[in-house]
């Protein structure tokens, strides 16, 4: 998944730089007071010029060290200071982790991370202090992506200038990463999971306190992109969240994608990396020693050995995610499998919006693209590796299955994966990883809703194929001779360019330019299904009556398109997404 990618040296502006505007001293700063004490923000201007407030930093929980490591998370005391400093001059780290996406990364974050950051508009705090206030604005949670053990919430990566060109408010939340947010032992010892028991804290804190910032408890979506899209699924399975949210949105993630099902033996994982760290007898030892033992190695050192569950491998390996625990523990989050649980209807009836772009694989794909001298131990590793990732190590068909299907007749035996290859390997990872969970999670969706004969909230769908003049394909990409100016297509994260502003990124939009336009309307079509609970399917162009694809009982989904005409710049029009070859396909592969 999805994270912030920073490939300069101002990495470090994400802990300590300044992102606000305006007076920080004095009374000209707005102030909210909750529960939990009161606090001062800053001021900020959206894109289209409006001032909105800010507030950074916000606890949420206590910090998570000590005897809180691999344990689930506590709501935070009241806070000391008379006033809490939420101005953003002294920004929070990241989650600890180490960004396996790109290769040569360090390690970056701390431990004690658990806050997040609240934006308004300033014309919406005028409006809730008088008695004829205005309806209160919908609220947007954010979870960012990073495939369970990466990824910022921070205002440079993750800003909130252009949604605040709309009536909302925004809230983007931390949660724990890698080891310290998914280790289980399969017991009570480490339940696991809390790093989606974090989300769940930070909803908690978002139902309690965002009437203070004039926001509807009521009138609440949680959207996420990456595997904060599929945590966004998660939430919906997690029945205990009824009343915290009342809208879902899924950007290019699934609960039900293989990097996101649960290892079946995670205690083994966690005796993994108890060796790798070096505690002495890890096998033997029982599972409350082994937590025990794990809370003492240095944080550090914890995430850099993560990276020897690749071998050394260029491909982004997801070690850590979620975890099946027993109704019996305590505060339990996932009590089945999400495939369990999603095709028996037993989640929270939102609605739900979700969707993908183009080549939403080549964030898999690109590290192909860093591999160097071909060798038949090249080859036998990549071929394995391939498997891992693909985690279809079950199947012994596979190297066979994927050969037919991607390859042809045009055999690959002995050849290594090259960048010659990175469009049918983008291809592969799109449909294993995004494209099929998707067809299938709305599949299920269906057929629950038939065989139960109940209504179930809607589903709606979307395809970003608008392709602007910046990609995060630079940044996973290599920038040598061979691919710096190739074409790779919408990759995954590039529809987050039209929704926050990432200064240490990309430059900002030209004002009224092609790429400004279509985050405006991009981003209000957000607003209003979080406002609304439902996706403005208006098209500008006819469908594609022919598609072979097309499937009656199956939704159409909005594609959201470069237009070449007329005075927008992003079309929209109705496409179908359904394939029954390409879903057959990995449901044969994955023996669902």
């Amino acid at each position: 998944m999805s994270f912030g990618v920073f490939a300069v040296p101002l990495l470090i502006l994400l802990c300590f730089g300044p992102v606000w505007s305006g007076t920080l001293a004095g009374q000209n700063v707005p102030r909210v007071c909750i529960e939990d004490g009161c606090m001062r923000g800053s001021w900020m201007r959206s894109v289209g010029g409006e001032r909105f407030e800010a507030f950074f930093g916000i606890p949420f929980a206590k910090p998570p060290i000590g005897e809180l490591r691999f344990a689930n998370p506590v709501p935070n005391d009241r806070w000391a200071e008379a006033e809490l400093d939420a101005t953003g001059r002294f920004q929070k780290p990241p989650c600890l982790q180490q960004n396996l996406f790109l290769p040569g990364r360090g390690i970056e974050g701390k431990e004690d991370c658990l806050y997040l950051n609240v934006y308004r508009q300033a014309k919406k705090n005028q409006a809730t202090n008088n008695a004829t206030a205005a309806p209160k604005f919908p609220t947007v949670v954010y979870i960012h992506g990073g495939g369970y053990f990466a990824g910022y919430n921070s205002p440079l990566v993750a800003g909130a200038e252009k949604l605040m060109d709309h009536p909302v408010i925004l809230v983007t939340i931390t949660y724990r990463l890698g080891a310290f947010g998914f280790l289980s032992t399969g017991d009570e010892a480490a339940s696991g999971n809390f790093g989606l028991k974090d989300q769940r804290l930070a909803l908690r804190w978002v139902h309690r306190n965002i009437r203070a910032f004039g926001g509807d408890p009521r009138l609440v979506t949680i959207m996420g992109h990456s595997a904060g899209g599929a945590s966004v699924q998660l939430q919906m399975m997690h029945l205990g969240n009824e009343g915290l949210f009342q809208r879902a949105i899924s950007l290019s993630g699934s609960a039900l994608a293989p990097w996101s099902t649960p290892l079946t033996n995670p205690d083994r994982l966690a005796r993994q990396q108890a060796t790798l760290v070096g505690i002495e007898n890890a096998e033997t030892m029982s599972n409350e020693e082994l937590v025990k033992a794990l809370r003492t190695v240095n944080a550090d050192v914890l995430v850099s050995s993560s990276a020897s569950f690749t071998n050394g491998s260029h491909y982004p390996m997801i070690v850590y995610g979620p975890t099946v625990e027993k109704p019996t523990f305590e505060d339990a989050f996932l009590t089945a499998t999400p495939q369990a649980l999603w095709s028996q209807g037993a989640h929270l009836p939102v609605p739900w919006l979700t969707g993908i772009v183009p080549n939403d694989g080549f964030v898999f794909s690109a590290p192909i693209l860093k591999e160097s001298a071909c060798s038949k131990e090249t080859f036998i590793k990549q071929q394995t590796l391939l498997l891992n990732v693909l985690r279809g190590t079950h199947n012994p068909s596979a190297l066979t299955l994927l050969k037919k299907r991607f390859f042809g007749n045009a055999t690959s035996d002995g050849k290594c994966f090259t960048n010659e290859n990175v469009d049918i390997l983008t291809k592969m990872f799109n449909e294993a990883f995004f494209a099929f969970p998707l067809v299938h999670s709305v599949q299920q969706h269906l057929q629950h809703k038939v065989e139960t004969s109940t209504s179930r909230s809607p589903i709606y769908l979307y395809k970003f194929n608008y392709q602007g003049e910046h990609s995060y394909s630079t940044f996973f990409a290599t920038n040598d001779d061979d691919t710096s100016s190739r074409d790779f297509g919408i990759v995954h994260c590039d529809e987050l360019i039209y929704i926050f502003r990432a200064p240490i990124l990309f430059p900002d939009f030209q004002r009224d330019s092609p790429d400004a336009q279509a985050s405006q309307r991009f981003t209000k079509l957000l607003v209003d299904f979080a406002r609304t609970g439902i996706m403005n399917t208006e098209r500008e162009s006819a469908d594609s009556e022919n598609d072979p694809s097309r499937h009656d009982d199956f939704p159409t989904a909005l594609e959201l398109f470069n237009k070449d005409n007329g005075n927008a710049h992003l079309g929209l029009r109705h496409t179908h997404i359904y394939d029954k070859e390409m879903l057959n396909f990995w449901m044969r592969f994955y023996s669902v």
